[in-house]
């Protein structure tokens, strides 16, 4: 989205990613809001499944239901439909990964390790955007912090599951408490007989492979009165990683630097996207303007806050919350939202505002507690 901004800014724009063939994203899962909240057009070339909504459950399996159209989609498909994109704005596409940085004359010289299709060992650009991930290697190089708490990232493991009918549910589930501590575990319907089944935890190291293992067998339980032979379900395919999601961006730009996505702390599919359109408008003006310092890429910086600071703030918030929940005290929660009319739509003021009353009504010490840690930020 960054190279597509630029690019479309009227910026030559070069995109460098060593995987470019078979690129390997594991966000697969949107929401209408939060799509058109940033500008993203679910497209149906790689949509999957279309869901009504989410169901937030318990350790002990109270639910609470919240109506927000959601979709499931072709990660692989949707990769390939934004490298087309970015190829018909004019951006050029070269398999080969970056290696290290440095300013040289108002520009930033980038070395290329593993080149596949390069003739050239490094490239000179006005501006460079890091958008490579949790890694985020250049910009350490450049001395950047791009996380402000880059210790509550949340570590995930997620299986590709199957099993007769299990993907035409239409609702995604999002459990919350011990089960993955201070995130979530995951069951989203692909269609069919797919799903995908995961955890994402945080404060507990890398590792989390055996909390997918207690929720594997948590969730064929919660399922075995709706599906015969449940304890049969096909594991595929597995993959790991790490999602930003509460650790709210810290340095992101620099002279002739920008970084965005999950280098930058902004987690969430669509969320990500619309950073990286506001990053590459910014750098194409930039660098049309002839000033690619510090001071004037920090406009993206602006930009972004304006849009989306205080919905990670709350979010931060949410979680630090939760994680200091204890299972008990979350069935209480979630059992005392339980039938209540939880709305999905309005501007997201309208929304916090929302919940944090239900949650007072129904357990006034969460709320206090919501808003200490707001305040931490």
């Amino acid at each position: 989205m960054a190279a597509i901004s630029a690019a479309k800014g009227g910026a030559e724009t070069i995109m460098v990613d060593r995987d470019l063939a078979g690129l390997d994203h594991t966000a697969n899962t949107l929401f209408e809001g939060m799509a058109s909240a940033s500008g993203v057009k679910v497209e149906d070339c790689y949509l999957k499944k279309e869901l009504d909504g989410m169901s937030i459950l318990s350790p002990s399996g109270q639910s609470a239901c919240i109506p927000a159209k959601g979709y499931f989609i072709d990660r692989k498909r949707f990769d390939e439909h934004y490298l087309s994109l970015a190829q018909s704005s004019g951006v050029a596409l070269l398999a080969a990964a970056a290696g290290k940085s440095r300013t040289e004359d108002g520009s930033r010289i980038v070395s290329l390790n593993e080149k596949m299709d390069a003739s050239a060992d490094e490239i000179e650009a006005r501006i460079v955007v890091d958008a490579s991930g949790i890694s985020s290697g250049l910009s350490r190089q450049a001395g950047l912090v791009t996380m402000r708490h880059p210790e509550d990232i949340a570590w995930a493991m997620e299986a590709d599951i199957e099993h007769p009918g299990l993907g035409e549910e239409m609702f995604f589930q999002y459990w919350i408490g011990s089960m993955a501590p201070g995130w979530k575990a995951t069951f989203s319907p692909a269609g069919g007989d797919r799903a995908t089944l995961g955890v994402f935890v945080r404060g507990h190291g890398g590792n989390v492979q055996p909390y997918f293992r207690n929720f594997l067998k948590l969730f064929k339980a919660y399922k075995a009165s709706q599906y015969r032979d449940i304890e049969k379900l096909k594991i595929l395919s597995v993959r790991r990683g790490g999602d930003p999601i509460c650790v709210l961006p810290g340095e992101i730009v620099a002279d002739s630097l920008m970084v965005t996505g999950g280098a930058a702390g902004q987690s969430g599919l669509a969320y990500g996207m619309r950073a990286g359109t506001i990053c590459g408008s910014v750098a194409a003006e930039a660098v049309l303007a002839g000033d690619v310092s510090r001071r004037a890429l920090c406009r993206y910086e602006q930009l972004w806050k304006r849009e989306f600071y205080w919905q990670y703030r709350m979010g931060r918030a949410s979680l630090q919350t939760l994680s200091k929940m204890t299972d008990s005290e979350i069935d209480r929660l979630v059992r005392g939202l339980s039938g209540k009319r939880l709305i999905s739509e309005g501007s997201f003021a309208k929304k916090a505002a929302y919940a944090a009353g239900m949650v007072l009504l129904t357990r006034p010490r969460t709320a206090l507690d919501l808003a200490v840690n707001l305040m931490r930020g």
